[in-house]
């Protein structure tokens, strides 16, 4: 009877921590869906978004580091600060941006979880945070099972437990319905009868193709973190460097507007869209300064979905160069990238099964563990470190 209780006590938590998880996702989505249509615009917004980071620091860059962070070091978790971060990421995306939807809902509902373990006096501090960063994720991805998946890969690395699965999976479910039945959407990623039949022969290709993408997602990472580190050596407050970064993006959205934003109509546009060879390389390209200059300058936002549109062109590009049915390789790259970045090659294969669907799921397993064996000790993120 007491084990019965205490799964009960836990459902209710994780199912609360869900709902603040999809109700966070909800409201980005709605500020993002109200786009500021000039780009002229980015450097006022960003010195306006800088003026609160230097105020309240914990909001800057991605949520998922915040709360590492706070796990890490014994940190407390300020709900009014995710939900400031999800309106001023909300200002940044819909200006052009490029960040991601994950990191502030993270935050939020991470933040929220780590309020009812002070109210409840409950004793397992991580694996409530661990709930509480899959609500925000099952809502942001639309991908539950793989989101909680990606949630205890982060945090737990190789210590990986899965009893600890179950309220992550629980909050994740919950924060996935939330944003499904509110604004019927069942994916991240829109793309109809993707069809596609595996050989043999297609695993040689997939391999070499995973390599292409690490070694993309190697200068990605490199790129990012040398761009975060000259504004943090160069410039003394967030308020200039973002205001600088807003100026550096003009030239970036004027050329290629495509990467703006979440970027996620460009990667549906590849799986139907024949672009040359040139384009892609282009907006791939941009799209990592553009990441690295929003999100390196210290602007709220995610950096998994500006991963996913890297990853997609990353793959486009191989299936164009050598001739190639592009749909299996953009899902290979797609999760390349984002196992390679993250370091979470489980959750990567699920979530891009749940979106692109089970034919699919071979080339984004070998995508995704070729990209976490060769990119093991390298990521993203300051605080995931072996």
């Amino acid at each position: 009877m007491e084990k019965v209780l205490k799964f009960l006590k836990w459902i209710g938590i994780a199912s609360s921590i869900g709902i603040v998880g999809g109700l966070s996702s909800l409201l980005l989505n709605i500020l993002i869906e109200h786009k500021i249509n000039n780009i002229f615009l980015l450097p006022l917004i960003f010195f306006i978004v800088g003026i609160f980071i230097d105020k309240f620091p914990e909001i800057r860059r991605t949520g998922v580091d915040r709360v590492v962070s706070a796990l890490k070091y014994n940190k407390e978790l300020s709900f009014l600060h995710g939900i400031l971060k999800i309106l001023l990421t909300g200002l940044v995306i819909s200006v052009g941006g490029s960040a991601g939807k994950e990191g502030p809902c993270v935050q939020a509902s991470a933040a929220f979880a780590d309020t009812l373990y002070k109210k409840l006096n409950l004793k397992n501090r991580e694996l409530v945070l661990l709930t509480g960063i899959a609500g925000g994720l099952g809502g942001a991805f639309l991908a539950p099972i793989g989101a909680a998946i990606f949630t205890c890969e982060i945090i737990e690395r190789e210590d990986f437990r899965y009893i600890n699965l179950i309220p992550p999976i629980i909050a994740s479910i919950m924060g996935y319905l939330i944003v499904h039945f509110v604004l019927k959407k069942d994916h991240l990623i829109h793309v109809s009868n993707l069809s596609y039949q595996i050989n043999f022969l297609d695993l040689a290709l997939f391999i070499v193709a995973a390599l292409f993408c690490t070694y993309l997602s190697k200068f990605y990472i490199k790129f990012y973190l040398k761009v975060k580190e000259l504004f943090e050596t160069k410039l003394n407050n967030y308020t200039s460097r973002l205001t600088i970064a807003g100026f550096l993006l003009i030239p970036i959205f004027l050329i290629a507007p495509e990467v703006s934003g979440l970027s996620l109509n460009l990667v549906e546009n590849l799986f139907t869209v024949s672009y040359p060879i040139y384009l892609l390389a282009l907006l791939l390209i941009f799209k990592i300064f553009a990441t690295s200059l929003t999100i390196g300058s210290g602007s709220p936002g995610g950096l998994v979905i500006p991963s996913i549109c890297i990853g997609s062109l990353s793959g486009a590009l191989f299936a164009s160069i050598f001739n190639l049915d592009p749909t299996p390789f953009i899902v290979l790259g797609i999760a390349t990238v984002v196992s390679a970045t993250t370091n979470t090659p489980l959750g990567t294969i699920v979530i891009c099964t749940e979106i692109f669907g089970f034919h699919l799921s071979i080339p984004a397993a070998v995508g995704a563990i070729i990209g976490y064996q060769l990119t093991k000790f390298e990521t993203l993120y300051h605080h995931l470190k072996f």
